[in-house]
């Protein structure tokens, strides 16, 4: 199998700085994960909260920890931290080789789209942010690292897209896209939703906008392994 994962960043306003953190992560015993962090705000104050969080998290993955583990301590970092003040969203998106599984591990109110063997369903409710009550711990799912299997996570600016204008994306229309998409059409897809997203509010968003997708291919032609970014200054 191969792993394909890819991701789109828009800061608030069109310009200046996320507040959003997205990190990819090698696993010590096999496989990889995806973070998204989502600081409380937005702009450089909320760059250096996701940023904390997602570097914690990057830390204790590559030492070996699991998701669960990972979720809990990076929680009691920022609320140790911040002393109950500040507040973020996390999710880890985690193919798992030495388990063969796929771990979701979510601290958000946004729901996580999967497809799974022709079927697409949401991850959605029982979770809350990280940061505020001491006790607070993530919501854990466990699926089968199987092919074709595509999870889509994002930031609650995509879900707020369009609200103060009235608007709001084609949810249905979106999953049924995912039901059929064709994962070397991966990036371009999620390319095209980022458009979507920014044209809602006329491409400039009213919140830090942040797509992730993970997909899961057949692939025996060859152990390359590649990476690309296009990242603007």
């Amino acid at each position: 199998m191969r792993i394909d994962v890819t991701w789109a960043k828009m800061p608030k306003g069109g310009f200046g700085e996320s507040g959003d953190t997205i990190e990819l992560v090698e696993r010590p015993l096999g496989g990889i994960s995806v973070i998204l962090a989502d600081g409380q705000g937005s702009g450089a104050s909320a760059k250096r909260i996701s940023r904390l969080v997602s570097m914690k998290a990057v830390s204790l993955i590559a030492d070996g920890s699991r998701d669960g583990a990972v979720a809990r301590a990076v929680q009691d970092m920022l609320y140790t931290a911040r002393e109950g003040r500040v507040t973020a969203t996390l999710v880890v998106l985690s193919c798992d080789m030495h388990t063969n599984s796929i771990v979701i591990a979510r601290n958000t109110p946004v729901p996580v789209l999967i497809r799974q063997e022709d079927v697409v369903f949401r991850l959605e409710g029982g979770s809350e942010v990280i940061g505020t009550y001491r006790r607070t711990r993530p919501t854990m799912t466990e699926l089968a690292l199987i092919p074709e299997t595509v999870i889509l996570t994002f930031s609650d600016g995509v879900v707020n897209a369009g609200k103060r204008f009235g608007k709001s994306l084609p949810w249905d229309m979106i999953e049924e896209e995912l039901k059929t998409l064709d994962l070397a059409e991966l990036q371009a897809w999620v390319d095209d939703l980022m458009a979507r997203t920014l044209a809602l509010d006329k491409d400039r968003p009213g919140d830090d906008v942040s797509i992730v997708a993970l997909g899961i291919r057949s692939d025996v032609q060859n152990a390359i392994r590649t990476l690309s970014a296009s990242i603007p200054y």
